[in-house]
């Protein structure tokens, strides 16, 4: 029992480092990516309207004023990245995706896993047809603590994605 512990806790220092890498990298790769500002009033987080419909991942990011966001698959596969970078988007989705399953296995929870920052997290989503969909969300304002409103929020894009395929 105690080396699959130390197994899990190996592999979840190895996917916050992944997770840490791809972002630091997608940062310093040269790419400009513009920050999104609110005025009015509104800040990301806090919930001053409902959310009816989500038409991108960047829409997303700005309505939880994210850094990156990306969906995948219990797989390990990507769905769709919004700021990370491409180079070790599969690596990192592969290895999120690895942590979940483990911590299943070890019969932990693994509907919300907070990293060290709790601006940092992934989340389960509902299945679309029989794929399991996960969330990272690397967040950016303080405000983004509230890992239902995001689940809500990317649930929203997902069902988007559908209204659109059909």
């Amino acid at each position: 029992m105690f080396y699959l512990l130390a197994a899990a806790l190996s592999s979840l220092a190895l996917a916050i480092s992944a997770v840490s890498l791809a972002i630091k990298r997608s940062r310093s790769s040269g790419e400009n990516f513009s920050e999104a500002r609110f005025s009015g009033g509104f800040e990301p987080g806090i919930r001053a309207r409902p959310v009816r419909r989500v038409n991108s991942l960047a829409e997303a990011a700005v309505i939880l004023g994210a850094r990156s966001l990306m969906l995948f698959d219990r797989q390990g596969f990507v769905v769709e990245a919004y700021n990370v970078s491409e180079e070790y988007e599969a690596e990192t989705a592969a290895i999120m995706a690895e942590l979940i399953n483990m911590l299943k296995r070890l019969g932990l929870p693994a509907s919300t896993v907070t990293f060290n920052d709790p601006r940092s997290f992934v989340i389960e989503l509902e299945k679309v047809s029989d794929m399991e969909l996960y969330g990272l969300v690397v967040g950016g304002g303080a405000a983004l603590k509230d890992a239902g409103y995001a689940r809500g929020v990317l649930q929203r894009y997902l069902e988007s994605i559908v209204e659109r395929r059909w």
